[in-house]
């Protein structure tokens, strides 16, 4: 008899655990599809408050000092809590906050305190269990489910719940690195039309102009070269001046898409020329003897001269120092000055938008400038 009933414990157990493994599972799908997360917090109330028999459950976002349900579920019997209902929490040590802040179980409402045990009796519940969701470090919010009866919950209910929390907060994290990876391509997109129009600005304002004009006076001087041979002669020596400041604006421009010096003399000519022009001393260390991959040299080139105009123009620095690492994989770059700090990256800051080209290069960009002074910018890119 003894052997049956173990048995029959056995099998409930394994039914239990592959109940839960197939909910997990299809949260994780929707997940993985790259779901909006209004559907992951819809869907994680569902199969949490399924698998714990609860009566309602729901997804619950914390905002300031109150908190707002952006998922639920109901069994059909209850009420349920309607999304976009607001939680209000009166008390930082109430048990209510405290339980939803910190993971816990309340097996009776009758003798909790608080206008949320208030509200949560009036609905109809006697008991929950709550497990909080952190993502990118930070509380976000809670997976709370609710029955009709005291004691409801198996001890082990929140463990259960944190297994769904995770994948909330994998969601969380997925749909904001998405709306990051959106957002920089837009500002690419934005920049390369800014540049764009820049050059075509450039190209119509000065050398087309200057193109037209020497177009013209070839051919007046054409036209007089045979009844007035020195205007002819004058004019196209004029012409011949006017043809080298064009060819001039012309290299000015290519110098502006991508530097000569790196182009033609490698990194170490482009970053002393850098530093040479910087209003205080600049030191360098490390550049690689060997050429590096053309994008990976400009992007290196432009976040020097960006850190170090920038530690002119706004930290009033009085020294710089460029260190550059590489090993078989990535190269490390690091620019330090001793300036005023306080640099962000902020959106329409020149570091924001390198921090895109090297985004895109796969590499990473790091700031660190406390309003006590100094400021490092340092970037890792991997080397193709």
């Amino acid at each position: 008899m003894e052997a049956d009933i173990d048995t029959t414990e056995m099998a409930s157990k394994a039914n239990r655990l592959a109940e839960e493994q197939a909910a997990l599972r299809r949260v994780a799908t929707l997940v993985a599809s790259s779901a909006q997360p209004k559907q992951v917090f819809q869907m994680v109330a569902k199969e949490a408050g399924r698998l714990l028999e609860a009566r309602t459950a729901a997804t619950v976002r914390f905002d300031q000092e109150t908190a707002v349900v952006v998922g639920s579920w109901n069994d059909g019997e209850g009420l349920g809590i309607e999304v976009g209902t607001l939680v209000p929490y009166s008390a930082l040590d109430s048990p209510v906050y405290r339980v939803s802040h910190e993971g816990g179980r309340i097996d009776d409402y009758a003798d909790v305190p608080g206008e949320a045990a208030r509200l949560t009796q009036v609905a109809g519940y006697r008991s929950a269990v709550m497990a909080p969701i952190t993502a990118g470090g930070r509380l976000w919010g809670t997976l709370a489910v609710f029955s009709a009866s005291a004691d409801h919950f198996p001890s082990d209910a929140q463990q259960r719940l944190a297994d769904f929390t995770n994948l909330v907060a994998l969601a969380l994290e997925s749909a904001e690195a998405h709306d990051q990876l959106t957002a920089s391509r837009a500002r690419i997109v934005e920049a390369s039309v800014a540049e764009r129009r820049r050059l075509e600005r450039n190209l119509h304002d000065g050398a087309q102009q200057r193109l037209v004009t020497l177009a013209v006076h070839l051919r007046i001087a054409q036209e007089s070269l045979r009844e007035d041979p020195a205007a002819a002669e004058a004019m196209l020596t004029s012409v011949g001046e006017d043809l080298k400041l064009a060819l001039e604006e012309l290299r000015e421009l290519a110098r502006g898409l991508h530097p000569a010096v790196l182009t033609d003399r490698g990194l170490e000519p482009a970053l002393q020329s850098l530093a040479n022009r910087a209003p205080f001393p600049v030191e360098i260390a490390g550049i690689p003897p060997l050429r590096l991959d053309d994008g990976v040299e400009a992007a290196v080139y432009y976040l020097v001269a960006e850190s170090l105009t920038n530690a002119a123009k706004h930290a009033n620095a009085s020294a710089a120092r460029i260190e550059i690492s590489t090993t078989n994989a990535e190269v490390v770059v690091a620019i330090r000055d001793n300036g005023s700090g306080g640099a962000t990256m902020d959106r329409g800051s020149g570091l924001h938008g390198l921090a895109d080209r090297i985004d895109a290069l796969g590499g990473q960009l790091d700031l660190t400038s406390p309003p006590s002074g100094g400021t490092v910018v340092r970037a890792t890119l991997p080397l193709r």
